[in-house]
């Protein structure tokens, strides 16, 4: 299943439309329009994953629950969403410990914040 974060990070192609996209995504109709979704990654090695929403067509996919952080129109818009989140992580963390100090972007997204696959 798929959970969207409820702020969603959205590059400026699918601010335009983000129902519209998140419907597309959620459809996996690969056909239509590929984008890049952000994703929490499923490996407690890794911080997040790219991914081509093409690959959600495959049935590997139906059966992992997916966070959904970000959306972005290609792939290069992915890096900067991602590059922006990671300095924002960095800055909140800053400024709640007031040093510096490591900031786990694992926990800096609570899974309390994800809507269900409809989105609401």
């Amino acid at each position: 299943m798929i959970y969207w974060y409820r702020n969603l990070y959205m590059d400026e192609t699918v601010k335009k439309h983000p129902e519209r996209c998140k419907r597309r995504v959620m459809r996996r109709r690969p056909w239509k329009r590929n984008y890049y979704a952000l994703m929490l990654a499923s490996n407690e090695k890794n911080l997040f994953e790219i991914i081509g929403t093409r690959q959600l067509f495959f049935r590997r996919f139906a059966c992992l629950d997916m966070y959904v952080i970000g959306l972005a129109a290609n792939y290069k818009n992915a890096l900067k969403l991602l590059q922006g989140i990671v300095e924002k992580a960095y800055r909140d963390g800053r400024e709640s410990s007031g040093e510096d100090r490591v900031v786990f972007l694992r926990d800096y997204f609570d899974k309390r914040d994800f809507a269900g696959g409809d989105g609401k």
